[in-house]
C-alpha cells in the first residue's frame, strides 16, 4: 500500500491481513479473470509497524513508478502468452470446422484473419524481447558501477519506462485483437461458454485497463519523452529542426545501391522523421497548451508505437536471416514486410489527424506533404504473403514463427 507520512511524504508499506483496523470486502463478481481475487480494502485507524515501511519514507514514488514499469513489461509478456494460446485454438478450430464440404481454413477470409493474428503476435514478441534485453543490459551496467541489486532493478526499468508503456499498449491490444478474431473464426460456437475462446475473450479485456489504462500509457509515452527533452536527457528539437530543413530541400532521386533490407531500413528511418516532424511542429505551435491536446498526443504516441514495432521486427528478422539465410526465412520476411507495409499507412493516418488538429494554411500543406513523403512504402502483395503464413500454420496446427 501507499500513503502519505505527515501529510506529504509519499511512502510504501506492507500491510498484512489481520492488521488492526484493516478489513476486506466480499469477492467481486467480474466479467473475466474469475480466478483472480478482487475485493475492496478498508482502513480504519489502521496501525502499521514502522518495520513494514518499504524503502525510505518519502521515496514511495520510486517504488510505485518502477513497479508500474516492470508490471507493464510483464503484462505484455502475459498478453503474448494468452494471444499465442488463443491463436492456436483458432488454427485448430479452422482446420476442423467444415463449411461447403471443406475446412474453413481453406477460405481466403479466414486465412487473412489467421495471418494477421500471427503478424501482430510476432511483432509484439519482437518489441518485448528487444526492450527486455535493453533493461537487462542496463541492470548489469548499473551493478558494474557499484549499485545495489534493488537500485539496478529500479534503474533499468526507469531507463526504459517509455518502451514499457508502449509495450503495455500494444501487447494488450494485440491480445484483444486475437481473441476477438478468434471468436469470429469460431462463429456461433465462439459465443458459447463451452469453448475456451469465449473465456479468453472475457479475460483479455482487463489488460487495456489495469497497469494504467491504454489512454494514460499513450499520454505517458509522449509526456516522458517531452520531459526528458526539457531536462536535457534527450535531444528532440535538434533532430526535429533537421527534418524540417530536409523538407525544404529537393529530394535526391539518384540511383541507390540495392542491398537486402535497404528499402526497409530507409522506410523505418523515414517513419522516425515523420514523428519528429509532427511532434516538433506540435510543440512549436501549441507550446505549454500541448498537454491539454490529448488527441494530438495520442496520435503522435500511435506513430511512435508503430515505428518502434516496425524497427523491432525488422531488426529481429535481419538477425534471423543472418543466422538461417534468406531462403530459410521466408515466413519471417513475409511477416516483417507486411507489417511495415501497413505501419506506413497507420503512421500517415495518425500524423494527418494530429497535423489537421493544430496546423492550417501553408504550414499544414507543407507538413502533410512531408508525411506523404516519409510514409511512402514499396508496393507489396500482402494477400499472398498472408496466405503463405496461414497455410504454414494450418499445416503445423499452431503458431510456428
Amino acid at each position: 500500500m501507499f500513503a502519505k507520512v505527515d501529510g506529504d511524504k509519499f511512502t510504501g508499506f506492507i500491510v498484512e491481513r489481520g492488521t488492526e483496523g484493516f478489513t476486506q470486502g466480499p469477492e467481486e463478481n467480474k466479467m473475466g479473470i474469475k480466478g483472480s481475487s478482487t475485493v475492496q480494502l478498508y482502513f480504519q485507524d489502521c496501525k502499521v509497524p514502522v518495520e513494514n515501511v518499504l524503502g525510505e519514507i518519502g521515496k514511495g514514488h520510486r517504488i510505485a513508478f518502477n513497479i508500474l514499469n516492470i508490471g507493464r513489461l510483464k503484462l505484455c509478456a502475459a498478453a503474448i502468452g494468452g494471444a499465442r494460446m488463443a491463436l492456436n485454438l483458432s488454427v485448430e478450430y479452422a482446420k476442423t470446422r467444415e463449411q461447403f464440404k471443406q475446412p474453413i481454413s481453406n477460405f481466403g477470409a479466414i486465412k487473412h484473419k489467421l495471418a494477421e493474428m500471427a503478424i501482430r503476435l510476432f511483432v509484439a514478441e519482437s518489441s518485448l524481447y528487444r526492450t527486455a534485453k535493453w533493461i537487462d543490459e542496463k541492470e548489469h551496467e548499473l551493478l558494474a558501477e557499484g549499485k545495489s541489486f534493488a537500485e539496478a532493478l529500479l534503474g533499468g526499468a526507469e531507463e526504459y519506462a517509455i518502451e514499457c508503456a508502449a509495450l503495455k499498449v500494444y501487447g494488450s491490444e494485440v491480445l484483444d485483437y486475437i481473441v476477438d478474431e478468434g471468436v469470429q473464426i469460431h462463429g456461433g460456437n465462439g459465443y458459447s461458454a463451452e469453448y475456451n475462446i469465449s473465456r479468453a475473450y472475457r479475460d483479455s479485456r482487463i489488460n487495456r485497463i489495469y497497469e494504467g489504462t491504454n489512454e494514460i500509457n499513450r499520454l505517458l509515452t509522449l509526456d516522458m519523452t517531452l520531459k526528458r527533452a526539457m531536462g536535457g536527457r534527450l535531444d528532440l528539437m535538434g533532430p526535429a529542426m533537421a527534418v524540417q530543413k530536409e523538407l525544404m530541400s529537393i529530394p535526391d532521386f539518384g540511383a541507390e545501391e540495392e542491398q537486402l533490407f535497404s528499402k526497409e531500413l530507409k522506410l523505418v528511418a523515414n517513419l522516425k522523421k515523420a514523428i519528429l516532424m509532427t511532434a516538433g511542429a506540435a510543440v512549436q505551435k501549441l507550446m505549454m497548451k500541448i498537454e491539454n491536446e490529448q488527441e494530438v498526443l495520442m496520435n503522435i504516441a500511435d506513430m511512435a508505437i508503430e515505428t518502434f514495432n516496425a524497427e523491432s521486427v525488422l531488426l529481429r528478422v535481419m538477425k534471423i536471416v543472418e543466422q538461417k539465410g534468406e531462403a530459410a526465412s521466408g515466413y519471417q520476411l513475409d511477416i516483417m514486410r507486411t507489417y511495415l507495409y501497413d505501419a506506413a499507412d497507420k503512421v500517415n493516418k495518425s500524423g494527418k489527424d494530429a497535423v489537421n488538429a493544430f496546423a492550417e494554411g501553408d504550414e499544414q500543406r507543407m507538413i502533410l506533404m512531408g508525411l506523404k513523403r516519409f510514409t511512402k512504402a514499396e508496393p507489396l502483395n500482402s494477400k499472398d504473403a498472408r496466405r503463405r503464413l496461414a497455410d504454414k500454420m494450418v499445416g503445423e496446427g499452431k503458431y510456428c514463427f
